[in-house]
This record gives structure tokens, sequence and C-alpha cells, in this order.
């Protein structure tokens, strides 16, 4: 376990060693949770916003690539 101080923003820094186990990088998406008296950060895993998909999220969005086909074929 490791202990690191809050500063006033209530920001707290991840240490390097767990970021690069994990693969965080400055952009990663880290999810915030609460369990009892407990704060959770997880790893985001994108997902698509529509059939839950979490392969071929196209950059910039929250859909999968096959959703997006069905999308686009359906506004021609």
């Amino acid at each position: 376990m490791i202990s690191r101080r809050l500063d006033k923003l209530g920001r707290v820094v991840l240490p390097q060693e767990m970021r690069s186990k994990l693969s965080i990088t400055p952009d990663t998406l880290i999810d915030i949770a609460l369990e009892g008296d407990k704060i959770i950060l997880s790893k985001s895993s994108e997902s698509c916003i529509i059939c839950g998909a979490t392969h071929a999220i196209l950059e910039g969005t929250k859909v999968c690539r096959s959703c997006a086909e069905v999308i686009a074929s359906k506004l021609k």
C-alpha cells in the first residue's frame, strides 16, 4: 500500500509504478466509485453505448464500428 496526500483541489498523484503496470497514460479514462467508506479507482473500459461491445470503438466516439455502419446505412 502507498499513501499520498490530497492537494487543495482534491487531487492525488498515482504512483508511476502503478500507472505503468496498468498502462495508464495521461488520456486514460478512470472510473471513480464509492463502496462503503472506500473510493475505488479503476481503468475504464470503453464500450459502445449502443451494443456494449468493447472492441473497434471509433476514436473520438462511444460507438463501435458495427453500430456506426448500421447507423450510416440507415441515413442513406
